[in-house]
């Protein structure tokens, strides 16, 4: 059975960076089956999606941590009422992307439900998809939902328009080869790995690579400038770039293009740098979803320690710092990087 034949459909993804890469496969799918995609999404989402050619219109939501009760927004929620749109789908099954996708006046109003959904959310919805496979990459999942509703397609990936003008800066502005590096988290300071154990990881990784150059960027808040700095202060080395002030998404994902190698944390940055086809290395803590967020295939090194904390659902670390992640070695790190610098250069 194929999809209902919807002409206008309203992606809701109140989500962020990574949340919104995971998401694009289902989106092109949804377009590539006939349908004019908007998309009701935060201001990351919206700068990111302004690069993917099938997506018609964005909906901006400004939401931060923590974020403002859904009612805030009802004058966007209103204005999308008025679009009689023929469907509204949430891929993610958070209460307020329910919520959203409920009450956006859609013939159609289909969810994804995540078990732990409250019935005012799912109050409006005309049909619910179950609890994905956790285990299948996130934009598996996602895709998942769609055959749910009939859809018979293959997975058509990402796409991006980046600008030749964006292209060419970022190929200006670092010689090749570089690593990128991402050493914050925006979504915990526990999801970060101690500074002191990235400087010694760059010093091994240059011993062996000393061409390589090492470029750094952050979202340009005052913690992570402040990590940035501290990073620069350790390393004590002219092959290490910072970039301080946040980039366009454009820009961005030009610089990421143009790497040899992303080397970071489980972050919305390593999402970004997977579905641009960059090999990755990736520092993760355990937890029961990690299998569907972490990347996977030959181009992909993780890096996994168990995290009591998730374990136990309790937080045992204190002072911001991630006794699970601290565990992994600048060793291992170095030797990850290495690997993945030296196959790099064999396949290029």
């Amino acid at each position: 059975m194929p999809l209902p034949s919807w002409k206008k459909v309203l992606v809701v993804d109140l989500g962020f960076l990574g949340d919104t890469v995971h998401s694009i496969p289902a989106i092109r799918a949804l377009a590539q089956s006939g349908a004019l995609v908007d998309v009701m999404t935060t201001p990351v989402g919206a700068e990111l999606l302004g690069l993917v050619p099938e997506v018609n219109r964005c909906w901006t939501i400004p939401l931060r941590k923590p974020s403002p009760p859904p009612w805030r927004h009802l004058s966007t929620l209103l204005a999308i009422r008025a679009e009689k749109y023929d469907a509204a789908i949430s891929f993610a099954g958070s209460d307020r992307n329910l919520f959203c996708t409920g009450w956006s006046g859609a013939r159609d109003r289909v969810a994804h439900l995540t078990g732990r959904n409250s019935w005012p959310a799912k109050w409006r919805l005309t049909q619910t998809v179950s609890r994905r496979d956790r285990a299948q990459p996130v934009f598996e999942q996602r895709l998942s939902v769609l055959r749910d509703l009939g859809w018979e397609g293959g997975n058509p990936g990402w796409a991006w328009e980046i600008s030749p003008e964006d292209a060419a800066w970022a190929k200006s502005q670092v010689p090749s080869p570089f690593l990128h590096l991402s050493i914050s988290a925006a979504s915990s300071p526990l999801n970060e790995w101690p500074l002191d154990a990235w400087s010694d990881t760059l010093h091994q990784v240059w011993k062996k690579s000393p061409q390589t150059r090492v470029v750094v960027t952050g979202s340009g808040s005052q913690r992570e400038i402040a990590r940035q700095a501290d990073l620069l202060s350790l390393v004590q080395d002219e092959r290490i770039q910072n970039f301080f002030d946040p980039l366009s998404m454009s820009r961005f994902a030009a610089l990421l293009k143009a790497t040899k190698l992303h080397v970071g944390l489980d972050s919305g940055v390593l999402h970004l740098a997977m579905a641009l086809g960059k090999p990755t290395v990736s520092l993760f803590r355990e937890s029961v979803g990690r299998p569907g967020w972490a990347p996977r295939g030959a181009d992909h090194q993780l890096l996994i320690r168990a995290c009591e904390c998730n374990a136990s659902a309790e937080q045992k670390c204190s002072g911001g710092r991630a006794i699970c992640l601290s565990q992994i070695s600048s060793d291992e790190v170095a030797r990850a990087v290495l690997t993945n610098l030296t196959s790099s250069r064999a396949s290029g």
